[in-house]
């Protein structure tokens, strides 16, 4: 079912016109008005009832029109120098008084409004509750609340059956991830051994309304091939539909029915990105040929030697930060375009990463991996964040779209869980002091840098 959305566009867009829509809109399932901001206790009730229901909108400064019309009649508006101790009440409220939290977002709208009576010294402001994945969320006194038809307030819920499905729904929510997370790709018998990296991302983890949104083919491929140059980008030559979605594939200069760079997105705008990771199998001159024009090569190459590898797996890990600037862009365009807010959140899998040394151009790396010792992957499969719970999706920032500064950050930092989980130190880097050199140049320069001579090498 489709979250209820009385606008037709995303919390972050609305405008003071746009409450005048609720004027023909009750209370009820997804709707509560509240003249003025009530007690700790009460808005933890509002807010687990609509959470443990089928999720909605919560409006503070609105008085309904009757008991007979529920609609929104009166905009009281809450004085403006009370908005900030309200919106502090109302995330107190929901930390303190139920168990668990819900997930909710605010936006305050302001006036001046002639056409609704709000005041400039006035404003309404929006909650809006996703129906939760984490149900049922229990209130302070021990009930569990819930909206039912058109009642004004939340009542306690107190049927076995309602209470069931209450628990089953997180249930359910947890199954769904652990099976996206399980469904690798079917491999041929040539590529069971071939090293990939696969990113789940999901757009809209909550459940949040969001207006409506249709894909097609031709917005796909020009959305994943951009006519304006972006800052970094990866080209898909292959576009076509899906039941549910649409693929893009990266085939020219590749075999095509091979497993290449493959894109499908959802018509939800989840994705679901398998990248092919470049690898060398075989004896010391074996790497050096193919690792051939990379700055630290032959210090990674010593430190192999002394420590006794006579063969080794590597893995090349240059481009990945750039591929991750690409990812984040283009999924981030591809949200703003559909008039979403542009934050999303993401996971990664690496898969036949089994006995695999990783190898980054970068001196700090390569110099930690001469003190430390190499890593060497020792399972096939690697989660991170571990878990396939919601929780352990990490969190692109809305906005990165911004400057070059804020993708390179949010690239940087989802490089990170990739790097950690395979005993790169980027993190180390990130709290190096020592890296900033004269010339101001922070961890991002390193990796991009060294993903420019990745680049240099295949020309």
């Amino acid at each position: 079912m489709k979250p209820f959305n009385p606008f037709n566009k995303s919390l972050d867009d609305l405008v003071t016109e746009d409450l005048t829509a609720l004027k023909s809109i009750n209370e009820g399932w997804y709707i509560e008005y509240k003249q003025e901001i009530s007690s700790g206790e009460s808005i933890a009730k509002s807010l687990s009832a609509l959470a443990n229901t089928y999720g909605g909108w919560l409006f503070y400064g609105i008085k309904e029109e009757s008991k007979h019309n529920s609609v929104a009649g009166t905009f009281v508006g809450i004085p403006k120098n009370k908005i900030d101790p309200s919106l502090q009440a109302i995330r107190n409220s929901a930390a303190q008084h139920m168990n668990p939290t819900c997930h909710f977002d605010i936006k305050v709208i302001y006036g001046p409004f002639d056409p609704i009576n709000l005041g400039s010294d006035s404003a309404i402001i929006c909650v809006v509750v996703p129906q939760s994945q984490q149900a049922p969320h229990v209130h302070r006194s021990g009930r569990i609340y819930r909206r039912v038809a058109d009642s004004s307030d939340p009542v306690p819920e107190a049927d076995r059956y309602m209470l069931e499905k209450l628990f089953s729904r997180s249930e359910k929510k947890a199954e769904y991830y652990k099976k996206w997370h399980d469904r690798d790709p079917e491999f041929s018998k040539g590529e069971s051994n071939l090293a990939f990296l696969r990113i789940m991302i999901e757009p809209n983890l909550w459940g949040t309304p969001r207006p409506p949104f249709t894909l097609s083919t031709d917005f796909v491929r020009k959305t994943l091939n951009p006519t304006v140059q972006r800052r970094c980008h990866i080209p898909f030559d292959t576009v076509y539909s899906r039941s549910g979605g649409f693929v893009a594939r990266q085939c020219r200069n590749n075999d095509p029915s091979k497993l290449t760079l493959t894109w499908d997105v959802a018509n939800d705008l989840s994705g679901d990105i398998l990248i092919p990771l470049q690898t060398v199998n075989g004896g010391i001159e074996d790497i050096r040929e193919y690792l051939y024009g990379y700055e630290h090569l032959e210090s990674f190459l010593g430190t192999l030697i002394s420590s006794n590898y006579e063969r080794a797996h590597i893995i090349d890990f240059n481009t990945l930060i750039h591929i991750l600037m690409s990812v984040i862009e283009t999924q981030q365009t591809l949200q703003s375009l559909a008039k979403w807010p542009t934050g999303f959140n993401i996971k990664f899998k690496l898969i036949n990463v089994w006995r695999t040394i990783p190898f980054v151009d970068v001196e700090y790396i390569v110099n930690h991996f001469k003190k430390n010792g190499l890593p060497l992957c020792l399972t096939s499969h690697i989660t991170t964040p571990l878990g396939t719970e919601v929780e352990s999706f990490i969190e692109i920032d809305d906005g990165a779209l911004s400057t070059v500064d804020d993708l390179a950050v949010q690239s940087i930092m989802a490089f990170s869980w990739i790097a950690h989980s395979f005993g790169i130190p980027a993190y180390e880097m990130t709290m190096d002091e020592d890296l900033i050199d004269k010339e101001g140049k922070n961890i991002y320069h390193y990796f991009a840098e060294a993903g420019n001579r990745a680049i240099a090498r295949t020309k």
